[in-house]
């Protein structure tokens, strides 16, 4: 896989030990100048050559077919959702994962690391493990016991963190020696290959067409970042006219993106924390790939939308009631789209992905503020 380094402009052949640049900055898949798809493949392999790789078949698969997207009504508006939530482990995450991890197999990695709050880890323990891999996740102490669980029952060695979220990414750092890969979800290119191919599938989806607003939660990031290359790279070629306005949502607990923006910077310096959010995949102070994100809002003309915890209380309950068991995470987009409905207008097409099952943990409606009151975050 060719990458390219945004902060500096250094293209590399991705190694398994070159996980980001010398500079510091994460590596980002060359973009082909080309779109093309096999469409007698149902699954996520139909985009390989959009991905960059250097193989037509997948080491491993479990079994990525294009996820649901399906209007509803909500309030007066018609919405269109994604269904991420039905990925193999429950998560936006696989489609990142598959790629990532099938890379480091054709590289011939046996032994990888990854940190996480839940989602990424549980997704890198499933792939990893049914490639054969030898699986250490660093997880904060104060992620859900459902999610841990989840990691843990795919035989991998699980190590939770006290403390902030950082502690377990440095964790994860300082473990990544020797035979060992990081397999990071924030940094690997490989996984946010994956998560372009979101786009590409609502633009099937759609008859060619993409959206005019993707409204999405974002922690890391990498869900908006890799939709926005995958739309950007449509719009490069000729095969759509604009680029969706990117929306991302985060809690007002914790919102460095929407902290950056109000202060017109280009990067997205660290923002305390006093109190965690239940929204704890969004739990991120101060995302990887911040300044590329940050670029992706300005650019398409979006925004960051933040929302209390009661909202992302309220919305999930609301999608339950449409028949969508979501997490808080997940739930906080549908939060953001009373502010949304003001910005848009009556006929536009919005897409919301529903990225995470609410069997990732108890349900914040019945029982609100449980899971989070008392946790410490980064």
């Amino acid at each position: 896989m060719q990458v390219i380094c945004p902060e500096c402009g250094t293209k590399k052949y991705l190694s398994p030990h070159r996980w980001r640049c010398a500079c510091g900055g994460a590596y980002e898949p060359v973009q082909p100048n080309f779109f093309t798809v096999n469409s007698s493949d149902p699954s996520l392999w139909r985009f390989y050559r959009m991905f960059g790789v250097d193989f037509k078949t997948p080491h491993v698969s479990m079994g990525n077919v294009c996820t649901p997207l399906l209007p509803v009504q909500i309030k007066d508006r018609k919405v269109n959702l994604k269904l991420e939530y039905i990925s193999p482990t429950g998560s936006f995450k696989d489609r990142g994962t598959a790629v990532m991890i099938n890379i480091l197999a054709n590289q011939g990695a046996r032994h990888v690391i990854d940190d996480s709050s839940g989602n990424a880890g549980a997704s890198v323990a499933a792939y990893a493990t049914r490639a054969g891999m030898t699986v250490d996740i660093f997880v904060p102490s104060y992620a859900s016991p459902a999610k841990q669980s989840q990691i843990a029952i795919y035989g991998v060695t699980i190590h939770p963190v006290p403390g902030p979220r950082a502690a377990a990414k440095q964790a994860a750092f300082e473990a990544a020696v020797g035979e060992a890969v990081l397999a990071s979800h924030a940094y690997h290119p490989g996984f946010l290959a994956g998560q372009q191919s979101v786009a590409w599938e609502i633009w099937e989806q759609l008859g060619g067409k993409v959206p005019d607003w993707y409204v999405v939660p974002v922690g890391q990031g990498v869900h908006l970042l890799g939709a926005w290359l995958g739309f950007s790279m449509l719009k490069h070629l000729g095969l759509s006219r604009k680029v969706p306005r990117m929306i991302a949502v985060q809690p007002k607990l914790l919102a460095p993106i929407k902290h950056a923006l109000a202060l017109g910077l280009t990067e997205v310096p660290e923002v305390p924390v006093n109190q965690a959010s239940i929204a704890e995949g969004l739990a991120i102070a101060s995302p990887v790939r911040g300044k590329r994100i940050l670029q992706a809002i300005r650019e398409s003309h979006g925004d960051c939308v933040t929302v209390e915890e009661e909202q992302i209380q309220a919305a999930q309950q609301q999608a339950a009631q449409k028949g969508f068991y979501i997490e808080p995470t997940s739930a906080a987009a549908i939060a953001a789209l009373d502010t949304v409905f003001q910005m848009a207008r009556k006929d536009d097409c919005i897409v919301v992905p529903l990225t995470g099952s609410g069997l990732k943990g108890t349900p914040k409606a019945a029982n609100p503020l449980a899971a989070g009151s008392n946790q410490s975050a980064a």
